[in-house]
């Protein structure tokens, strides 16, 4: 489980990411003695229990020790101190932090879902305006597929911090087009007059978004 880095953002969020490469038993024997994350103990499956003991430990490593992470009934993750966010992919874990402001991260692998995940969280406007690049030339899959993977990143950090977007299609709206390799976009939510400000870059073959309010 090679850590990865941590990014400090101008925004002052500290993102922290590993590579998740281990398996559970893998992970565990890397825990060591000290007591697992009640959570642990109540997931049922193992990909579930893998997610749980890997973030512990890059908590560890972000923090320097060992902090107690506890969910609130929207199951948002809450520290004592400061604010955290948290996502997982098949390949990446990352977690955001933040002394005063409420944080919200994501980061999805690159892949072949991109075409099928569009309709669900994209308006048709939003596919068509994909790209801030040169509209004289055509956009290669490649770029489309990181494209619709940012909005999508982009869409599930806002939602973080403001769970009642549950459609994302219909209750986010981005009012620009994604620029690669990383950029500053502008959301509106259905049920606030304040736009919320995301940020996103491509990272390691994921796409990876935050935002802050």
């Amino acid at each position: 489980m090679p850590y990865c880095e941590t990014i400090i953002t101008p925004q002052h969020t500290h993102i922290a990411i590993w590579r998740l490469t281990e398996q559970l038993d893998a992970l565990l024997a890397m825990w060591g003695d000290a007591p697992l994350p009640a959570h642990y103990h109540t997931a049922q499956a193992l990909k579930r229990k893998r997610e749980i003991v890997a973030t512990a430990l890059l908590m560890r490593q972000h923090f320097g020790q060992d902090i107690e992470l506890r969910h609130a009934p929207n199951g948002a993750p809450i520290i004592d101190n400061g604010y955290i966010s948290i996502s997982h992919t098949s390949t990446h874990i990352a977690i955001a932090t933040h002394a005063t402001a409420q944080v919200g991260v994501d980061i999805e692998t690159l892949g072949e879902r991109a075409p099928r995940v569009a309709p669900r969280v994209l308006s048709q406007s939003e596919i068509e305006n994909l790209s801030g690049n040169d509209r004289t030339q055509c956009i290669s899959i490649s770029d489309r597929n990181a494209a619709i993977h940012i909005a999508w990143s982009v869409k599930e950090a806002i939602y973080k911090i403001h769970p009642t977007a549950v459609e994302f299609r219909r209750d986010i709206i981005l009012t620009q087009p994604i620029t690669l390799p990383t950029g500053t976009i502008t959301a509106l939510v259905s049920d606030s007059t304040t736009p919320i400000t995301a940020h996103y870059t491509l990272y390691n073959d994921c796409s990876l978004a935050w935002a802050v309010i």
